[in-house]
């Protein structure tokens, strides 16, 4: 892994010895956030390339725009992707029973918890079988210029690909249960109960005690345990951390959820989010 000082920020980059000269099986996913973009670059579902743009401040989509673009000029033509997926991290989300969700009005599902702009233009995914939709707010400048580029792409909102994948971590060992997924700058908080999502929110965090605090708190919200509730954890985490020992310290039952290792590849940058492993 090197860093690289740029213009735009710092650039940590990984390079993989998984490369593969056929251009047809190349795809690219992107995970975008005011404070970093990262560009993932898989062949054949095998990961070549990481590069993770880090921003000194919050950026515009203006901004983050130029980013994107910057990359993809950079990729050869032998790493050319045939197919393109964005993810955005924002806190412009909010989750709705699909039997309330009306499509013609989606906007109005964020107007309790997001500033909303008269360009803005509402996006939601299905998730959990079709019984949630979570309505956010995509980039349209972004979308656009990756549409005009590559013709056809996908986008998501992060924690609608968060709640599919640890949805699918619940066993029948427990009637409920706490993940925490912790991420640079900020955590998400998820609540199973009889494999049923039933609670879900995103916190800011600048120290392991704010990541503490609000799991006590929803802990508490949710009339749960401490000492008998199983709280599973993911992303910037690990045994010899200082934030597992304090969590540790205040909460019996934690464990990390062992994800499988990518072959050839040690990164921090992947170990840092569980979505960056997949296309």
């Amino acid at each position: 892994m090197k860093l690289i000082q740029m213009g735009i920020g710092l650039k940590i980059t990984q390079k993989i010895n998984n490369s593969n000269d056929n251009i047809n099986n190349n795809t690219l996913s992107i995970h975008i956030n005011e404070n970093w973009v990262v560009f993932c670059l898989f062949s054949q579902e095998k990961l070549i390339d990481i590069d993770k743009v880090v921003f000194l401040a919050k950026k515009t989509p203006t901004f983050l725009l130029k980013t994107i673009k910057k990359y993809i000029k950079s990729i050869t033509e032998t790493k050319a992707p045939k197919a393109v997926k964005l993810i955005y991290y924002d806190k412009s989300s909010t989750l709705v029973p699909s039997v309330l969700f009306d499509e013609k009005n989606s906007l109005n599902f964020l107007k309790y918890n997001t500033n909303i702009k008269i360009n803005d233009l509402a996006a939601n995914d299905s998730i959990l079988n079709n019984e949630v939709r979570n309505v956010f707010i995509p980039y349209v400048n972004i979308n656009n210029y990756i549409f005009d580029k590559f013709k056809t792409f996908d986008f998501f909102h992060y924690s609608s690909l968060l709640i599919q994948l640890l949805s699918l971590e619940i066993s029948d060992n427990f009637s409920e249960k706490i993940f925490l997924n912790l991420n640079d700058g900020f955590i998400d908080i998820l609540y199973f109960k009889n494999k049923k999502l039933e609670f879900y929110n995103t916190f800011d965090h600048s120290c392991n005690e704010d990541i503490l605090y609000y799991l006590l708190f929803c802990l508490n919200q949710l009339n749960l345990n401490p000492d008998k509730t199983h709280v599973a954890c993911s992303g910037n985490i690990s045994l010899d951390s200082k934030i597992y020992e304090l969590l540790y310290t205040y909460v019996r039952n934690v464990e990390l959820l062992n994800f499988d290792e990518i072959e050839g590849i040690n990164s921090d940058i992947i170990k840092s989010n569980i979505l960056f492993r997949n296309f």
